[in-house]
């Protein structure tokens, strides 16, 4: 397995400077009154190197007061080569906080921790399948024709990608539809899921499901705009590809992008950068469109073919969350589906069309945008079969609400004397 802010992005608050040149004692606080699992630390290499010497060579890492690594990874957000940010997953207590070592490993005395994040995309045409890091979408395919073709060439017939609670996969075509694998296992499955002699993912497997029925929606969290009245899925048109960003442990990131996509003789580029880190039920969703100066609104949606109702949540005073629950996953289990939203963004919600060409069956929110500036969004899912708990709208409510607070106050940590 692959071992290389969120946006839980971290307040910092400098009351000292650095301890030594070699390591700093960091005072890691969670300022809410809920207990915070796999609460998100972020620090920049720019930080660091504010802090202490960064030798060449080396990697940062976090250590408790034991000098036990914590779970982290350095990554490479830019694709420069070199890494931009230390980013790690530790459990707080209510309002609590802990003391963590920071400090310089060499690259290869860095811990292998285990994996809870993973992106696959496996190259169907070839023996073994293997593995892609940048690929182009297949075109001229779409909901008339994709049968047996798209699975040709790509396993799952697209980029999938999971955490230790839920998975998802991308048709890598001109559908660009989301789906959801539900896993009832924490460890890392999707490499092997979809391969010559394995089982059917669309039925049980003692990892999960695929249990999700697009259709011709927008899925779990598809990407569409709208333009003149009228709602445009992303990629219908023009050309793509995929490329992972980086894939680590803790957290992973790969972006799809569509060059040329048409709008009403207009040419557009849309950039979407997908990142899931460990513990979520969630991805998140970053997307830009540029190119052209048309005057556009992104749309995302959650399939409705097997839900009766939206509900609407107003979990904190910054968010808003739509969401579906039912007896909607493939299997006639309970399957909610959720979006969380900044409510600075959000100018409406609304149903589609059910039948017809275009896009179908779609409950969907308008988010507020204009050219270049990215506009962040989070689906969530969750499977009773993961955890019994997620058969309660009750208790979905009270994660999401959780969640929100979450989103909106970081973690702050202090550097010690």
């Amino acid at each position: 397995m692959k071992h290389h802010h969120l946006l839980f992005l971290l307040g910092i608050t400098l009351v000292a400077s650095c301890s030594s040149k070699n390591e700093v004692l960091l005072s890691v606080h969670n300022p809410l009154d809920q207990p915070r699992k796999d609460a998100v630390i972020l620090i920049s290499r720019g930080e660091i190197s504010n802090w202490m010497e960064v030798p060449e060579g080396t990697l940062p890492i976090l250590l408790d007061e034991n000098r036990n690594p914590v779970p982290c990874q350095a990554d490479d957000v830019n694709g420069d080569g070199t890494w931009d940010e230390l980013f790690a997953l530790m459990d707080l207590p209510r309002g609590g906080q802990q003391k963590v070592i920071l400090t310089m490993l060499p690259c290869g005395e860095y811990p292998e921790f285990e994996p809870r994040t993973n992106l696959r995309l496996g190259d169907a045409s070839k023996p073994g399948y293997p593995e892609l890091q940048k690929a182009s979408r297949l075109e001229s395919i779409n909901f008339h024709n994709y049968s047996g073709q798209t699975g040709a060439v790509y396993q799952m017939e697209g980029p999938a990608w999971e955490n230790d609670k839920i998975g998802f996969r991308n048709y890598l075509d001109q559908r660009n539809s989301m789906d959801i694998f539900g896993k009832i296992t924490g460890k890392m499955v999707l490499d092997s899921v979809g391969v010559a002699g394995a089982p059917s993912y669309h039925e049980p497997n003692a990892w999960g499901m695929d249990i999700l029925m697009v259709g011709t929606s927008l899925g779990a969290g598809g990407i569409a705009y709208l333009f003149n009245d009228s709602i445009y899925r992303v990629g219908d048109s023009g050309s793509g590809t995929y490329q992972v960003l980086f894939e680590g442990s803790q957290r992973s990131r790969f972006k799809l992008t569509y060059n040329n996509w048409n709008v009403e003789g207009t040419p557009v580029d849309v950039v979407q950068q997908i990142e899931i880190a460990g513990g979520r039920h969630y991805y998140q969703s970053t997307v830009t469109y540029s190119g052209s100066d048309l005057s556009m609104e992104l749309v995302t949606g959650i399939v409705n073919m097997k839900s009766r109702e939206l509900h609407v949540l107003d979990p904190d005073p910054n968010h808003v969350a739509l969401l579906t629950h039912d007896t909607q996953a493939e299997d006639g289990s309970i399957l909610t589906m959720a979006l969380l939203l900044p409510l600075s963004s959000l100018l409406q919600y609304g149903e589609s069309k059910k039948t017809g060409e275009g896009i179908t069956e779609t409950s969907y929110a308008i988010l507020d945008t204009n050219p270049g500036n990215p506009v962040v969004f989070r689906f969530y899912a969750f499977w009773e079969k993961e955890d019994p708990a997620w058969a309660s709208i009750e208790n979905v409510n009270a994660y999401l609400k959780s969640e929100a607070e979450r989103w909106t106050q970081s973690v702050v940590f202090d550097i010690q004397n």
